[in-house]
């Protein structure tokens, strides 16, 4: 590699981290309260010791971190969503310790996904235009939007397409696993709060239908994108200009 090249890869490196920092801030704003507001809630009314909830909750924060003065975006990053990770992955646990493992998914995953709906209020029509993109350029098209979701899941790259026109996409490793420095899967916030959510703001009614396949106890992911049916799409289309 060259002088030139280097000095390219490590500036498109910059910009994709302050990128996904910038993003992460702006999604945090919306689900970043939901450990401590909407599940600790919860958590201290169905648990027989509140005061244990609270002493675990304490423990837990005591390691809230805030940030320099300045930071560079990739550690900004690491810490917001670490440490958003490290709290829902605890108020979901100690939840499933009190409430049925079904209960408890439902309960994170339709607070998660709720906010998400509010915080791409403004994308998501825009999604249905998906319907619009020429054969040969879908691929393309698909992988340059996906790229973006490296702020959630970090390096995520297209290995296969299907018959039937889904996108297969492998995550080496999921940010939501190795934010958090723990080295282990983070397994309810990866089950209920991404899985779980996903799914249900991008179900099969959607025009960019998501399925996610966790490989838990593993830290890897494969995202499939399945395509919409052209009558959704025309819909959602039609919906956006509403």
């Amino acid at each position: 590699m060259t002088v030139r090249q280097e000095n390219s890869s490590r500036a498109r490196r910059a910009l994709v981290a302050t990128r996904d920092d910038l993003i992460l801030r702006s999604m945090l704003r919306r689900v970043g309260d939901i450990p401590e507001l909407v599940l600790l809630p919860v958590l201290r009314a169905v648990s027989e010791d509140r005061a244990d909830v609270d002493a675990g909750w304490s423990a837990l924060t005591a390691h809230r971190v805030r940030g320099p003065a300045w930071e560079s975006p990739q550690r900004s990053w690491q810490r917001r969503y670490g440490q958003f990770v490290s709290e829902l992955e605890w108020t979901a646990t100690e939840l499933t310790r009190h409430l049925p493992q079904e209960t408890v998914t439902e309960l994170v995953s339709s607070a998660v996904a709720a906010r998400l709906r509010r915080w791409l209020r403004w994308l998501l029509p825009a999604f249905g235009t998906v319907g619009l993109v020429p054969a040969g350029l879908y691929p393309d098209v698909m992988d340059a939007g996906v790229a973006f979701a490296t702020f959630l899941v970090g390096p995520i790259h297209r290995v296969a397409a299907e018959a039937d026109g889904t996108l297969v996409y492998e995550i080496p490793e999921c940010a939501m696993h190795t934010s958090t420095g723990t080295g282990v899967a983070q397994t309810n916030s990866c089950l209920m709060g991404c899985k779980a959510a996903c799914e249900s703001v991008f179900d099969a009614n959607s025009a960019m239908p998501l399925e996610f396949e966790p490989h838990l106890p593993g830290l890897s992911c494969t995202l499939r994108v399945h395509p919409a049916g052209p009558n959704r799409m025309i819909t959602t289309v039609r919906r956006g200009h509403e």
